[in-house]
């Protein structure tokens, strides 16, 4: 009895860890001090992280420490930040096919403000305008989910799989929000509402342009010379 305790000590202990949520990045989902159990062999047998885990990885500006994120962008994803919408939108294609859909993310605890155009060539922000980036194989696009106040991809760049440590799985503590950790984004189809809105106005102001054309031209016959007489 005793070898199968060791034996199932050793298996939990090399299968799982707890990890204590340090910071305000992830309120909206987590928050300061929360005790977490999380899995260290979920991506190792065949699967890789997806697009809403959360996960405990090495920045790679900062190796010293761990960091818990949101998965954003998965290798092969394109990704765009456009920080012109009110809210700021996520946009993916995601394997890099189709057309942009739009990332709704539920959980995000206020609007967000900063740091809210994407991408650099590394996955860092840009100053003022969306750029879109195809995340390379091996990559993970990375935020937390109190954006206004992470340190995350849009600072640090891409995060290579071999830094992904674990997948959290369970908040333990406090015991009055012991459970899961609540559900992940969802990509949805982009608004044609905000197109056509600037489509409507471009026809109304060539009608109007057209009908003042229209009306020149009438003045102008109404105040022209007669012409001669094209039978004389």
């Amino acid at each position: 009895m005793l070898l199968i305790a060791v034996i199932l000590y050793v298996a939990i202990a090399f299968a799982l860890q707890t990890v204590r949520v340090d910071g305000e990045s992830m309120v909206g989902t987590l928050q300061n001090q929360d005790l977490l159990l999380a899995s260290k062999i979920s991506y190792d047998f065949g699967g890789n992280p997806q697009r809403g885990d959360i996960v405990i990885l090495i920045p790679p500006a900062d190796p010293s420490q761990d960091f818990i994120k949101r998965v954003i962008g998965v290798p092969g994803d394109v990704i765009e930040i456009d920080g012109d919408h009110t809210p700021t939108q996520v946009l993916i294609k995601p394997g890099g096919k189709g057309a942009f859909q739009v990332l709704n993310e539920p959980y995000l605890p206020q609007p967000w403000v900063t740091l809210k155009y994407c991408c650099t060539p590394s996955g860092m922000a840009t100053t003022s305008s969306p750029q879109p980036l195809t995340i390379p194989a091996g990559d993970y696009f990375v935020m937390g989910d109190n954006r206004n106040f992470s340190s995350d991809s849009r600072v640090f760049g891409l995060v290579p799989r071999k830094n992904i440590l674990a997948k959290a799985i369970l908040r333990i503590w406090p015991l009055d929000h012991f459970g899961g950790l609540g559900a992940g984004p969802i990509l949805e189809p982009v608004s044609t509402t905000a197109l056509a809105i600037p489509a409507l106005g471009i026809a109304a102001f060539e009608a109007w342009r057209w009908r003042r054309r229209r009306m020149r031209r009438s003045a102008a016959a109404r105040t022209a010379p007669p012409g001669p007489d094209p039978l004389s």
